[in-house]
Protein backbone atom coordinates (compact mmCIF):
# COMPACT_ATOMS: atom_id res chain seq x y z
CA UNK A 1 0.00 0.00 0.00
CA UNK A 2 1.13 3.46 -0.87
CA UNK A 3 -0.01 6.16 1.18
CA UNK A 4 -0.16 9.48 -1.16
CA UNK A 5 -1.55 13.01 0.46
CA UNK A 6 -3.17 13.65 -2.87
CA UNK A 7 -2.96 12.69 -6.53
CA UNK A 8 -3.15 15.59 -8.88
CA UNK A 9 -5.68 15.98 -11.82
CA UNK A 10 -5.33 15.49 -14.81
CA UNK A 11 -7.53 13.97 -17.75
CA UNK A 12 -6.80 11.61 -21.04
CA UNK A 13 -5.98 14.90 -22.84
CA UNK A 14 -3.44 15.91 -20.97
CA UNK A 15 -1.81 12.35 -21.54
CA UNK A 16 -2.28 12.80 -25.39
CA UNK A 17 -0.35 16.23 -25.31
CA UNK A 18 2.42 14.78 -22.87
CA UNK A 19 1.29 16.99 -19.77
CA UNK A 20 0.46 14.14 -17.38
CA UNK A 21 1.69 15.77 -14.14
CA UNK A 22 4.88 14.31 -12.20
CA UNK A 23 3.88 13.08 -9.87
CA UNK A 24 1.65 10.50 -11.67
CA UNK A 25 4.76 9.44 -13.36
CA UNK A 26 6.54 8.33 -10.16
CA UNK A 27 2.87 6.71 -9.45
CA UNK A 28 3.26 4.46 -12.67
CA UNK A 29 6.66 3.67 -12.13
CA UNK A 30 5.23 2.41 -8.91
CA UNK A 31 2.35 0.35 -10.68
CA UNK A 32 4.97 -0.49 -13.13
CA UNK A 33 7.66 -2.42 -10.65
CA UNK A 34 4.66 -3.84 -8.88
CA UNK A 35 3.24 -5.65 -11.62
CA UNK A 36 5.62 -5.71 -15.00
CA UNK A 37 8.31 -8.54 -15.52
CA UNK A 38 9.89 -8.97 -19.01
CA UNK A 39 7.52 -10.34 -20.44
CA UNK A 40 4.48 -11.24 -18.44
CA UNK A 41 2.92 -9.80 -14.86
CA UNK A 42 3.43 -10.67 -11.53
CA UNK A 43 -0.36 -11.98 -10.93
CA UNK A 44 0.51 -12.91 -7.02
CA UNK A 45 0.99 -9.12 -6.13
CA UNK A 46 -1.63 -6.62 -5.53
CA UNK A 47 -0.73 -2.65 -4.75
CA UNK A 48 -3.28 -0.34 -2.92
CA UNK A 49 -3.00 3.25 -3.51
CA UNK A 50 -4.59 5.35 -0.03
CA UNK A 51 -5.11 8.98 -0.91
CA UNK A 52 -5.39 10.53 2.53
CA UNK A 53 -7.17 13.52 1.21
CA UNK A 54 -10.01 11.93 -0.09
CA UNK A 55 -10.19 8.82 2.57
CA UNK A 56 -9.79 7.05 -1.00
CA UNK A 57 -8.49 3.04 -2.16
CA UNK A 58 -7.47 2.21 -5.29
CA UNK A 59 -7.16 -1.55 -5.41
CA UNK A 60 -4.74 -2.96 -8.18
CA UNK A 61 -5.49 -7.02 -8.05
CA UNK A 62 -3.08 -9.03 -9.67
CA UNK A 63 -4.72 -11.63 -10.96
CA UNK A 64 -7.28 -10.06 -12.27
CA UNK A 65 -5.45 -7.55 -14.13
CA UNK A 66 -6.31 -6.27 -18.05
CA UNK A 67 -4.77 -3.84 -20.17
CA UNK A 68 -1.40 -3.12 -18.05
CA UNK A 69 1.32 -2.88 -19.75
CA UNK A 70 4.92 -1.41 -18.75
CA UNK A 71 3.96 1.76 -20.79
CA UNK A 72 3.47 4.68 -19.00
CA UNK A 73 0.14 5.52 -21.23
CA UNK A 74 -1.32 2.41 -20.28
CA UNK A 75 -0.95 3.15 -16.20
CA UNK A 76 -1.93 6.61 -16.63
CA UNK A 77 -5.14 6.10 -18.16
CA UNK A 78 -5.81 2.99 -16.09
CA UNK A 79 -5.11 5.51 -13.11
CA UNK A 80 -7.34 8.14 -14.59
CA UNK A 81 -10.00 6.34 -15.30
CA UNK A 82 -10.28 5.42 -11.26
CA UNK A 83 -9.27 8.57 -10.15
CA UNK A 84 -12.45 9.96 -11.94
CA UNK A 85 -14.97 7.40 -10.73
CA UNK A 86 -13.29 8.10 -6.86
CA UNK A 87 -14.40 12.05 -7.79
CA UNK A 88 -17.98 11.17 -8.61
CA UNK A 89 -20.71 13.31 -6.27
CA UNK A 90 -21.84 9.97 -5.29
CA UNK A 91 -18.91 8.42 -4.27
CA UNK A 92 -19.53 7.78 -0.34
CA UNK A 93 -18.85 4.96 1.75
CA UNK A 94 -20.11 1.74 0.87
CA UNK A 95 -19.36 -1.52 1.95
CA UNK A 96 -18.28 -2.62 -1.36
CA UNK A 97 -15.77 -2.23 -3.59
CA UNK A 98 -16.80 -0.54 -7.31
CA UNK A 99 -15.30 -1.77 -10.16
CA UNK A 100 -13.38 0.79 -12.58
CA UNK A 101 -11.47 -1.30 -15.16
CA UNK A 102 -11.18 -5.22 -14.74
CA UNK A 103 -8.58 -5.59 -11.58
CA UNK A 104 -9.10 -2.35 -10.26
CA UNK A 105 -11.40 -1.19 -7.88
CA UNK A 106 -12.10 1.74 -5.91
CA UNK A 107 -13.26 1.85 -2.80
CA UNK A 108 -14.00 5.49 -0.39
CA UNK A 109 -14.10 6.28 3.31
CA UNK A 110 -15.39 9.08 5.61
CA UNK A 111 -12.69 9.90 7.21
CA UNK A 112 -9.21 8.05 8.12
CA UNK A 113 -10.87 6.40 10.79
CA UNK A 114 -13.38 4.68 9.20
CA UNK A 115 -10.89 3.26 6.46
CA UNK A 116 -8.50 1.96 9.63
CA UNK A 117 -11.83 -0.27 10.74
CA UNK A 118 -11.82 -1.77 7.85
CA UNK A 119 -8.06 -2.48 7.53
CA UNK A 120 -8.12 -4.18 11.08
CA UNK A 121 -10.91 -6.48 9.45
CA UNK A 122 -8.89 -6.89 6.42
CA UNK A 123 -5.37 -7.44 7.60
CA UNK A 124 -5.14 -11.14 8.27
CA UNK A 125 -0.98 -10.81 8.85
CA UNK A 126 2.05 -8.24 9.59
CA UNK A 127 1.94 -5.16 7.94
CA UNK A 128 5.24 -3.36 7.74
CA UNK A 129 5.16 0.29 7.99
CA UNK A 130 8.58 1.19 6.20
CA UNK A 131 10.25 4.60 7.54
CA UNK A 132 12.93 5.70 5.95
CA UNK A 133 14.66 7.12 9.48
CA UNK A 134 12.65 5.48 12.40
CA UNK A 135 15.17 7.28 14.57
CA UNK A 136 14.04 10.94 13.83
CA UNK A 137 10.10 10.19 13.63
CA UNK A 138 10.52 9.70 17.74
CA UNK A 139 12.77 9.10 19.95
CA UNK A 140 12.81 5.56 20.73
CA UNK A 141 11.37 3.09 18.38
CA UNK A 142 11.95 -0.39 17.79
CA UNK A 143 12.25 -0.79 14.02
CA UNK A 144 14.24 -3.88 11.43
CA UNK A 145 16.64 -2.93 8.58
CA UNK A 146 14.78 -5.00 5.97
CA UNK A 147 18.37 -6.01 4.05
CA UNK A 148 19.38 -7.82 6.73
CA UNK A 149 18.96 -11.75 5.88
CA UNK A 150 17.12 -12.30 9.11
CA UNK A 151 13.57 -10.58 7.83
CA UNK A 152 11.97 -12.81 5.96
CA UNK A 153 9.35 -11.87 3.95
CA UNK A 154 6.32 -13.96 3.46
CA UNK A 155 3.27 -13.89 0.81
CA UNK A 156 0.87 -12.61 2.61
CA UNK A 157 2.77 -10.03 4.37
CA UNK A 158 1.90 -6.44 4.06
CA UNK A 159 3.89 -3.10 2.74
CA UNK A 160 2.93 0.15 3.80
CA UNK A 161 5.10 2.43 1.95
CA UNK A 162 4.90 6.61 2.51
CA UNK A 163 5.05 8.30 -1.02
CA UNK A 164 5.92 11.61 1.18
CA UNK A 165 8.89 12.73 3.37
CA UNK A 166 7.93 12.06 6.92
CA UNK A 167 8.13 15.39 9.20
CA UNK A 168 8.04 15.84 12.43
CA UNK A 169 3.96 15.75 12.72
CA UNK A 170 2.99 13.00 10.80
CA UNK A 171 0.26 12.09 8.96
CA UNK A 172 -3.11 10.96 10.90
CA UNK A 173 -2.61 7.50 8.53
CA UNK A 174 0.64 7.43 10.00
CA UNK A 175 0.35 7.48 13.42
CA UNK A 176 -3.05 5.04 13.01
CA UNK A 177 -0.94 2.60 11.52
CA UNK A 178 1.88 2.66 14.05
CA UNK A 179 -0.95 1.88 16.53
CA UNK A 180 -2.10 -1.43 15.16
CA UNK A 181 -0.87 -4.50 17.09
CA UNK A 182 0.73 -6.51 14.08
CA UNK A 183 2.17 -3.37 12.71
CA UNK A 184 6.18 -3.50 12.48
CA UNK A 185 8.69 -0.50 11.64
CA UNK A 186 11.53 -1.19 8.84
CA UNK A 187 13.91 0.92 7.55
CA UNK A 188 14.99 1.42 3.75
CA UNK A 189 16.70 3.75 4.35
CA UNK A 190 19.71 3.14 1.88
CA UNK A 191 16.86 2.98 -1.17
CA UNK A 192 15.69 6.25 -1.87
CA UNK A 193 13.20 6.17 -4.56
CA UNK A 194 9.61 4.33 -3.68
CA UNK A 195 9.73 2.86 -6.85
CA UNK A 196 12.96 1.31 -6.07
CA UNK A 197 11.82 -0.05 -2.71
CA UNK A 198 8.70 -1.99 -3.99
CA UNK A 199 11.98 -3.55 -6.60
CA UNK A 200 13.59 -4.64 -3.54
CA UNK A 201 10.80 -5.84 -1.68
CA UNK A 202 9.95 -7.51 -5.23
CA UNK A 203 13.37 -9.14 -5.30
CA UNK A 204 13.07 -10.22 -1.23
CA UNK A 205 10.04 -12.12 -2.26
CA UNK A 206 11.48 -13.95 -4.41
CA UNK A 207 14.95 -14.82 -3.35
CA UNK A 208 12.43 -16.25 -0.49
CA UNK A 209 10.34 -18.65 -2.71
CA UNK A 210 13.92 -19.74 -4.91
CA UNK A 211 15.20 -20.48 -0.79
CA UNK A 212 11.70 -22.25 -0.01
CA UNK A 213 11.48 -24.54 -3.28
CA UNK A 214 15.12 -25.39 -2.68
CA UNK A 215 14.72 -26.72 0.62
Amino acid sequence: MLLIESISNYSKKDIDIGKTPVDVYGLCSCIRETFCLSYALRKYNNLFLCIEKDHSLIKFKGKELKYLGPDERSETLLLVKALEKISKPNMYETKEWRKSTPGIFIRSFTDASSFMNYYRLKANHYSFLVIENPLKVQKKVDFFEINQESIEIMDNDFFIIPTYTLRSGTSHYIKLFKELKNTKLISLSKIKSVENKILYINFRKDQQSTHNCIV
